[in-house]
This record gives structure tokens, sequence and C-alpha cells, in this order.
């Protein structure tokens, strides 16, 4: 028996690919592979015609048993009619204009942009998330009061517009008639409530430390909110672009519970309709988002950690863009000239931490010592052959308050000044430690390139590699050694420094767990100046002391590289490497 098929459905055509098949952007004749054809044929019965695809060549029994046979004269279910060419001519007529208009509609089908990143998601609540890869998915699914374009320069998204009347007080105008994928409208209540949700320390938020200094948020009227601070606020407007500060429904998150995280609600052009943790999250177009509609309708995001594999799925077509493209094959695939490559520094600076609290790390010396005896250069081209740039302190020279009077190297390789200061402070023979690293490929071979730097100096240096989202939590709540990663801030000195590095965010991001009073009343006095020259003047200071304390080993801020398809069009890399993909279109 054939098996009736349908027009524009989810089957696999093409298969072979490394990649989601599932879903063809272009409807086709229902003939592939696994099919022995497809033919439009007509069930004549005695009361009505009824039509339907064959997989049979020869005929094919459809709904009813009717059997339809390639023959001049038909038979209908009971055996006893008989009809003629001519009527079946008619017959074959009209059901060919109905099937093609049926065929038609499904060449119209889905457009999904589907994309690699280095890592899967941890969750799509703002409040909730610390990493760049939740933050892609959620850049699609919320907005923000202002959100920071591909320059770093930051624009209303669901405000309008904004004014600062004094010190203390903001007043944000908000967008008119934005909906909820709940179908809510969107209102300064909205604001109200998810600033205050933030604020609650029962949320826990590791984004917390961007609005501490909120006083109260005050309902002006349905479309306008009031934020006063606790003191003068510098950093506040860059702080509310960050991914944490998308905006909620308070009607979607009571209705969730502690499950929110898996169900989100939010204003952006996408909402979510998969999520398989491990392998993929699946977005559908939201049609009544406020900027318009989407150029494509489903987005795919793939967490894919092994370097190889994103590359390989790129070049066979199993995803549309890569984020996070090996440096070893950046190169190549731009000289090949079939695949589209973009290229740009980033605001993120990658370091290996230390537990300051935990021995033998509270000791600067020490600290300072694991600075020498690691060579970053070397790091470089071992890793990201030579796509990166070597640290000159706790920020990139992309970030609004950087000291350009840095040294171009503060902790140049020198293992004999690493020994010695190990000797000074009572380790002479070294000690042991353990390297925690996320199971991607970079953050693994980092943690086995400083493996074999330690050694060199006496420290017996074990690596432990954790899947992402274990890894977050690991790192958060303090681990007994050293842990790597990323962070890329806001823009501004101080999105850059109190977010890892302000005592009040040690147990949440303030992963170092590194507290020094002297750091902290430099971030609190650069928050409060509102004069800019006054304030870098305060990151200054900060930076240079920073060095002398270094609570982490500094390495590098690797060059964002990216790759598509030639059909991408509007892609652009953000440096914060947060990218918002609403103007991202798929030709043919």
């Amino acid at each position: 028996m054939g098996a009736e098929r349908r027009l524009g459905g989810a089957s696999g055509f093409g298969g072979g690919h490394v990649g989601d098949r599932r879903r063809d952007r272009l409807a086709r004749f229902p003939e592939g592979p696994g099919s022995s054809g497809g033919r439009l044929c007509v069930h004549v019965s005695g009361e009505s015609p009824l039509s339907a695809f064959s997989d049979q060549r020869s005929g094919g029994v459809y709904p009813g048993g009717s059997a339809v046979r390639g023959c001049g004269t038909f038979v209908n279910s009971s055996g006893k009619g008989r009809v003629s060419m001519r009527i079946l001519r008619g017959a074959v007529c009209l059901c060919t204009v109905v099937a093609w208009a049926a065929f038609a509609g499904a060449a119209s089908a889905e457009v999904v942009l589907r994309v690699a990143q280095m890592s899967d998601i941890s969750t799509l609540d703002p409040h909730k998330a610390a990493d760049a890869y939740s933050a892609n998915v959620m850049r699609q699914v919320y907005n923000a009061l202002v959100q920071p374009d591909p320059n770093m320069e930051f624009k209303g998204d669901l405000a309008e517009s904004w004014e600062n009347p004094d010190d203390l007080t903001w007043l944000f105008h908000l967008r008119k008639g934005v909906l909820f994928h709940n179908g809510e409208e969107f209102t300064a209540d909205d604001v109200k409530f998810t600033l205050e949700r933030m604020l609650d320390p029962k949320t826990a938020s590791p984004g917390v430390t961007h609005i501490r200094e909120v006083d109260k948020v005050e309902v002006v009227d349905r479309y306008t909110v009031r934020i006063v601070t606790k003191a003068p606020y510098a950093p506040l407007i860059s702080n509310l672009g960050r991914y944490e500060m998308c905006m909620l429904n308070e009607k979607a998150v009571r209705e969730a519970g502690e499950d929110y995280g898996r169900h989100p609600v939010g204003t952006g052009p996408f909402m979510l309709d998969v999520w398989r943790p491990g392998d993929r999250v699946e977005l559908k177009k939201f049609d009544k988002y406020f900027e318009g509609m989407p150029k494509v309708d489903r987005m795919v995001f793939r967490g894919i950690p092994e370097e190889a594999t994103r590359v390989i799925e790129l070049e066979s077509g199993g995803v549309d863009i890569c984020i996070d493209l090996p440096a070893q094959d950046y190169a190549r695939i731009k000289a090949e000239g079939r695949f589209k490559v973009y290229e740009k520094p980033s605001i993120t600076s990658n370091y290996y931490a230390f537990n300051a609290q935990a021995t033998p790390f509270q000791d600067k010396r020490v600290r300072q010592a694991l600075n020498y005896a690691v060579d970053v250069d070397a790091l470089i081209d071992a890793i990201y052959f030579g796509m990166a740039v070597k640290s000159r302190g706790p920020m990139t020279e992309q970030i609004w308050g950087f000291d350009e009077t840095l040294p171009e190297d503060p902790y140049p390789y020198d293992v004999e000044k690493a020994k010695a200061l190990l000797v000074e402070a009572g380790y002479p023979n070294g000690f042991k430690t353990k390297l925690y690293s996320s199971t991607q490929s970079q953050s693994r071979a980092t943690a086995e390139q400083f493996q074999a730097f330690f050694a060199e100096v006496g420290i017996e240096a074990e690596v432990v590699s954790l899947e992402w989202g274990a890894y977050l939590a690991e790192t958060r709540k303090g681990v007994d050694g050293m842990f790597t990663l990323g962070w890329s801030g806001t823009g501004d000195a101080d999105g850059a420094l109190s977010y890892l590095y302000d005592s009040k965010n040690i147990g949440s991001s303030n992963r170092a767990h590194w507290a020094d009073s002297k750091f902290d009343e430099l971030m609190a006095e650069g928050r409060r100046t509102l004069d800019p020259e006054k304030r870098k003047a305060i990151y200054r200071e900060a930076q240079r002391y920073f060095n002398e304390e270094v609570p982490i080993v500094l390495m590098h801020s690797r060059k964002l590289l990216c790759g598509s398809s030639p059909k991408v069009n509007g892609f652009e890399i953000y440096p914060n490497q947060v990218y918002r993909l609403f103007n991202v279109s798929m030709e043919p």
C-alpha cells in the first residue's frame, strides 16, 4: 500500500547532510528519497471525487480502500460504477487546479536560519543568565529599554527617549502598542516589575550589580517610568542595555513560577518553540512584533563545543551561520571564498581567575608569580593562531575608560621571576591545585597549556573539565583552584570591572571571590562621578591597582571570527558577542 503524502511537510528531503534537514526552505513536489514517485491520481466513487497523491507509480490505495489503476475504465469502491475517460479528464483538470493551488501555497515554506555557537544555553530567564550563549537566544526573544548597536552605541529599544532631570532621576518614555508574545501590551508596569524582580535578593540575579544603585522605580503613567538612584549613577544607560535587563511580563513570570527560564515570554521578534537541552533551541517568528515582520520564519541555535564539528556543519550546509569560527580554519575558509567571513575586535577579556579566598591564592605574590609563569604569546599562537591581542589589564582597549598608559606587557613571561616569587611566598617546591575549564575546545586547551606552564615552576595542576551549565554553577559557588572565563561588560569601564571584581558580587558574578576595599571604593567613586574626564582618572587608578593585585592571570582578547553561507545577508558582529539577528535574511 502506498502512503498518503502531504506537500510542505517536515519530511527529510535531501538527507545526508551533517545537520538539521527536518525543515527544507523549498517545498518540493512529493517525490523524494525513499518514495517510488509522486503521481496525481483520482478516485471516483459513486458519491464524490477524491484526489490524493500516490507513492506508487502503478497506482495506490487511498482512504476508503479504493484502488486507482492506470487504465481507461475505473471502478468505484463498490465495484459497480464505470466512468468514461471524458468524465475522468474533467475530474483530473479540476483536481489539478486544486492540487497546484495547494502546491503554490506550500512553495512559500518556512525560511529557517540555523546558527551554530560554542555552547548550549543555560536558561532563557534574563535574571538567571550569566553567559553569552543564552544571551544570543534571549536577544531574539526579548527587548530592553535601550540596546547597543554593532558599534556599541546605545539607542532606544522599548524606550523611545529618556531624560536625566537631576543627578538622581531618569525618566523613560516608552513605545506604545508593543505586545508581549502572550498578547499583553508592554507598559510602565512591566518595567517596574522587571527591575524590582531583579533587585529582589530572592531572585539572586547575577546581573543585579548593573542596577544595584537603583533606589526605586515609579510608574508615572502607562507609558512613562521614573528610575531614581541612591546616588548619581553615571553608567545607568549602558547597564540597562545588558541582556539581563530584558523586559519581562509579570503574568507570564507568575504563571511559570520557578520554571520561567524554560517558558519565556518577551516582546522580541521571535518566540520559543522547542528547546532540547544539549541539542538545539528553535524559535518561531512573532508576527505582531513592533518593528515589523522578521526576515526569516524560524531560527535554530545549536551549541557545538567541538571546533572541527562547527566548521564541518558550516561547510556541509548543516548551519547557515557559525559564531566563533575557529581561528585555525579562518584563513583557509576566507581564501577559498565559498563562504562569507567576518572579523572584528572584541570587548571581551579572557582570563584565568584564582579563588582569591583559597590557599595559597590569598597571597598576591603567588598570584603575581603565576602571571609571570604563563607565556601568553605562546598561548595565543597555539590556540588562537595569532588571532588575539595580549591583555594589558582587566579590560580591553575598546572599552570606554581604558588606560592607554598601561604597559604593553605588565607580566612578561619569566620563569625565574615566577620561581623567586613562589620562594618568597613560602612555596619553594610549588603546590598542588586544580585548573577548571568547560568542555569547549578552547577552554580545555587553555587549561592544558596552563598545566604545562605551571609544571615548569613546580606546580602540579589537575585539569577538571565540566559541561557548560555545570561549569557556570560550580564557578559561581567558588572552585578549589582556578577557572577560565571571558567577560565583555557593557562597553563602559564600570561594566567591565564592577561585575566581576566588586566584593558585593561575591556569590554571584564575582567568581574570583576577590574582596578588596580600596578597589571597591574606586568602583563606587567612578559610578557616582558624572564628569567623564574625572571618571576616566578614577578608572585609570583602578586598572593600575588591579594589575598590582592581579586576582586573575591576565590573558588576551581574541578577535571575533564568524562565517556564514553566501545566502546569508545582514549579519554583523557585535563586539560584546551578543548578536541581534532581526535584520538577517536568507536568499532562496
